[in-house]
This record gives C-alpha cells, sequence and structure tokens, in this order.
C-alpha cells in the first residue's frame, strides 16, 4: 500500500508529538510506502525519519485559500496523491482542509464542539462565544466535508463525535507518551532550568486560549500570601508575552518557550508537579509522560481529566485560582500522598495503548479501510 501521512496543517501543541511518534515508527511497516508531508514546524521530525527506506518527506503548510476552504482541493496534496498513487491518507489531526479523493481516516482532537458544558464558555463574553461558536460550524463542515472515518485518543470523545456524526465510523486509539521517553540517550539536554531551592510546577502546552494558563496568577498569589514559607515556581513552555505576570510574582514564574519533544523528559527531570489547568481537551500527553517520568500531577476536575488520570492526579475545581493553589500545596507538602499519585500514574499507563500499539492499531485501520 501507499500511504500519505498528513501534518501539512500541524503548528504547535500535543498535535506535533504525537505526529512524531507515529512518523518515527513508519520504519516498521516496511510492507508500505509511506509519504510524509510535515508542516515547516516540524523539521525535527523531518531529520528523524529521512533515512527511511520507506518514507518520502515534504515539508509544506497546507494553504488557506478559497479553493482550499471552499471545495478542499490543494493542488500540491492533490498532486503527491496522484504522484505517489496514494491507496489511503492519514491526516493526523485534522480538521485538514484538504478533501482527499481516497479514502480518508482522520484524527479528532478538537474538544470545543464536542464539550459544551465545559467552565471555559462560561468564561468569555459573549461576543467571543458567538465567535467560538461560529468556528464549532465550520469545524464541524470541514470535518464532515473531508473526512471518511475518525480516531479518537478516547472512548469517551469518541461517542461524543459518533453523536455529531451518526453515519460515520470512529475509531479509538488512545494516545501515550512519545517513545522518546524510553531513551534516555536520545533526550535534549539543551534547556536546564535555573537552580531553585523550592517546589518547580511544570506545564509542557502551547498558549491556547482553553489551557487557562492565566489562573497561574491568581493562584501564585494565593500561595504567596497564605504560605509566606512556601516557595515555588510555574515552569511554563510559552514566552513572556503570553500572559501578564505583575512584577512582584515575576520571581515564580519561569518562561522556557517551545521545546521539542525531545527536550521534554529533562523538563520533567527537573520538576517536582506537573499542573495541567486545561478546560477543554481529547486528550493532553503531559499525563501519560508525568506518570511515565513520575511526577505527580494536579489538574482539573472534569471528566476528561478523570477519564484520563482516574486515582493518579489531585483535582481542583476547574477554574477556582484558590482550589488550584491548595492542590499544589497539598501535593507539594505530603510526602506520602505524592508517592501514592505517582504509583497509581505507574498503574494507569498500562491502560493506554503504547505508542507501538497506536501506531499499530493506525496502520490496520488504514489497511481495512483502503
Amino acid at each position: 500500500m501507499n500511504i500519505l501521512i498528513n501534518c501539512s496543517n500541524l503548528k504547535a501543541g500535543g498535535g506535533i508529538q504525537v505526529a512524531d511518534s507515529i512518523c518515527c515508527l513508519l520504519n516498521r511497516y516496511i510492507q508500505h510506502q509511506f509519504v510524509v508531508v510535515l508542516s515547516s514546524k516540524m523539521s525535527d521530525t523531518e531529520n528523524r525519519i529521512k533515512n527511511y527506506s520507506n518514507v518520502d518527506t515534504l515539508i509544506y503548510d497546507v494553504k488557506n485559500n478559497f479553493q482550499t476552504l471552499l471545495w478542499g482541493r490543494d493542488k500540491f496534496l492533490d498532486g503527491q496523491v496522484d504522484s505517489y498513487k496514494i491507496d489511503a491518507v492519514l491526516t493526523v489531526f485534522g480538521p485538514s482542509r484538504w478533501n482527499p479523493r481516497v479514502p480518508h481516516l482522520s484524527g479528532w482532537a478538537i474538544p470545543h464542539p464536542l464539550l459544551p458544558e465545559s467552565p471555559y464558555f462560561k468564561m468569555l463574553s459573549l461576543s467571543k462565544r458567538i465567535k467560538v461558536w461560529l468556528r464549532c460550524i465550520l469545524w464541524k463542515y470541514m470535518f464532515g466535508r473531508s473526512t471518511d472515518y475518525f480516531w479518537t485518543e478516547n472512548p469517551f470523545i469518541s461517542n461524543r463525535v459518533k453523536g455529531l456524526f451518526p453515519k460515520k465510523t470512529v475509531f479509538s486509539v488512545t494516545n501515550y507518551y512519545n517513545q522518546v521517553f524510553d531513551y534516555p540517550e536520545k533526550w535534549g539536554g539543551g534547556i536546564c532550568m535555573p537552580s531553585f531551592v523550592g517546589i518547580t510546577c511544570l506545564t509542557i502546552t502551547a498558549n491556547y486560549p482553553h489551557k487557562n494558563l492565566s489562573i497561574f496568577v491568581a493562584a501564585a498569589r494565593f500561595l504567596k500570601d497564605s504560605h509566606p514559607d512556601f516557595n515555588f515556581r510555574f515552569a511554563l513552555t510559552i514566552d513572556k508575552e503570553d500572559i501578564d505576570v505583575p512584577y512582584e510574582l515575576k520571581k515564580h514564574f519561569l518562561f522556557l518557550g517551545r521545546v521539542d519533544v525531545s527536550e521534554c523528559p529533562h523538563l520533567y527531570e527537573q520538576s517536582d508537579i506537573m499542573v495541567m489547568p486545561s478546560l477543554l481537551e481529547c486528550f493532553t500527553a503531559t499525563y501519560p509522560e508525568a506518570m511515565k517520568m513520575e511526577v505527580p500531577i494536579v489538574t482539573t476536575d472534569l471528566e476528561f481529566a478523570r477519564g484520563l488520570c482516574g486515582d493518579a492526579a489531585c483535582y481542583y475545581s476547574a477554574i477556582d485560582a484558590k482550589a488550584a493553589a491548595e492542590a499544589i500545596y497539598k501535593v507539594a507538602t505530603d510526602d506520602a500522598y505524592r508517592l501514592q499519585l505517582t504509583m497509581n500514574g505507574k498503574e494507569m499507563l498500562k491502560k493506554y495503548d503504547n505508542y507501538e500499539q497506536r501506531a499499530e492499531k493506525l496502520i490496520r485501520i488504514l489497511e481495512e479501510i483502503a
């Protein structure tokens, strides 16, 4: 089979890590030839797979033009389907904007149309709610137009997608940590946090609004006022311009900027707690990453988080900064509780498809639909 792996629409966040993980295992499927179209943000992935004998790599960013948005046509991508005689396309995460003329499996990782009950929407102004509502309509239209089959990383999310598209097939293939976490020799050592005596709370994510990263400012203020002897810092993989931190709290924040997946394990090694304040998720790899690295998790008390973490996380009321601060303080100061969370994380990991199983399942689905 000739398979096109479409990553041309991926720009940031966990989608790139999932795509990287899948692509780095393609050399195990020598019975197939792969054309991997990577966005310009995925040069690291290209370097890792460009010498695979059964893989051709191309760098291309899908265009936002009328031809693509209205009719789903993209001259470059259509050309690859014809040139390589492609039998099936996997868009790692859609919507692809592009509508392939061969069987198309697309990952769904946009939670907004699926989780209307999230407190995220209540935080938005009326005008922003209307904008999100319109975007949800557009996402549903683009997915429905371009996608023959869906896969999601969470059975709960699969059921929600089936509710939107009852006539389409939806597969569940869970996420996992990237395989680089299992090979310390491949860990990038480029990011060393400044030495610090205290608790480092790590959050690895791009600065999407639904991640609710601004809650850390109010949480930091509460920790500083209520526990003046508690030394802490939030280490965030965003730029300092992304959130407004008052001068008196700046010492509690460390901005690391965007990091490559190979640099993430070393960041966990330098951290004491992983905090994920997200209000909307289909899946986030930071949960299994933290479990793998034995870093306790503090996260929002929402259905998607409980479904993915079980007893391996300390939960707080989703938009309550004081509750977030107290959860962080509890995990930081209770050694037995912190140990129990990490032990529970090891057990929870066994419930996920690992990265090898994920790749295997996706390839089998592509074989089936082609």
